[in-house]
């Protein structure tokens, strides 16, 4: 659960003055991001998330029997794990300080009103891999170009939050039923941005407030100045549409083509916005998987350090007491 390290970065921004007026978040990101949109500290987050137990986050326990069960829900569903803990997880804390839908994060009239495309405090970013597309939840559910025909307001946010963190085999892809008859499969969000940072900045690349990223990496080395995307300049969101895939062979095929070629517009367009106020906090977390959910207690509290480590290098040269915006992967 490599997204304890935000936790420990985090606190370190909230000592030092830091607030967070809108947020981003990519797979187990989007889930600290959503909990902080809700109003939960850095502090309580990490009681939280140092009292679970992430085995949980599997679903059931590995006995013969149910491993059979997992081979067969890989086979016909296309994943290993329902992931009905994560999404309950996530819901029960948000319900906890009253809040089930975006529409409950909108941002005031006034912000909202200068906001491109339209302001909520949270961003989740997905994949839909039926149609090779990076998703921005909840804006490009009604959005034209995505056609999914949906109002952004009534997207549950621990549905979006298990879209976002739908990991390729290891949990059931998440679908949508489009008004065209079609079936969408959305997964991972970071199988076409591990960074979202894009999806806190202006089209016109003026930044009312400060943009900070929280990247997790193998090592120091690992942080690069483009925030991780490794776009060629080519805009392939014009390649034509798979069709829904049925089967495990079908659905390894359409992962791959969206990994290749669902570099939307909208990551792409971050290289010539030129703007400046953005900032990268690297957090080593070295080569710990993303399905590991057997940590020990140490392990997890490593994990914080390691974030607390690498926010304190960053924040030792800048001024406390900005408010600003967050995006984790």
């Amino acid at each position: 659960m490599r997204a304890l390290a935000h936790i420990g970065a985090l606190a370190v921004a909230e000592e030092r003055g830091y607030r967070w007026y809108r947020l981003a978040g990519t797979s187990a990101g989007a889930m600290i991001a959503a909990l902080v949109a809700a109003g939960y500290s850095a502090a309580e987050l990490h009681a939280i998330m140092g009292a679970i137990d992430y085995r949980r986050f599997a679903d059931e326990a590995a006995d013969d029997h149910l491993r059979l069960q997992q081979v067969s829900r890989l086979l016909f569903k296309l994943g290993l794990h329902a992931g009905a803990y994560l999404e309950h997880f996530v819901r029960e804390l948000l319900l906890a300080r009253g809040l089930r839908t975006f529409g409950d994060l909108r941002l005031p009239p006034e912000a909202a009103a200068a906001s491109d495309p339209p302001a909520y405090r949270l961003t989740v970013i997905a994949a839909d891999i039926s149609r090779r597309r990076l998703l921005r939840l909840p804006q490009d559910l009604h959005s034209e170009r995505a056609g999914y025909g949906l109002d952004p307001d009534q997207l549950d946010i621990a549905r979006a939050v298990r879209m976002s963190a739908s990991i390729p085999f290891f949990y059931v892809p998440v679908t949508l039923q489009r008004p065209d008859g079609g079936l969408s499969y959305i997964v991972d969000g970071g199988l076409v941005s591990d960074f979202p940072l894009f999806a806190l900045a202006p089209a016109d690349g003026q930044l009312a407030r400060p943009l900070l990223g929280f990247r997790l990496c193998e090592n120091d080395d690992a942080a690069d100045q483009n925030g991780g995307h490794d776009e060629d300049g080519q805009d392939r969101s014009q390649a034509p549409a798979l069709l829904p895939p049925g089967n495990l062979i079908a659905f390894s095929q359409a992962l791959l083509a969206t990994m290749l070629s669902a570099h939307d517009r909208l990551v792409l367009e971050q290289r010539t916005r030129g703007i400046e106020a953005i900032r990268t906090i690297s957090i080593p977390v070295g080569s710990l998987g993303a399905t590991r959910f057997d940590l020990s207690r140490g392990e997890i509290e490593a994990l914080y350090q390691q974030g607390r480590t690498a926010a304190e290098r960053f924040f030792a040269g800048l001024d406390p007491g900005q408010a600003g915006s967050a995006a984790m992967p």
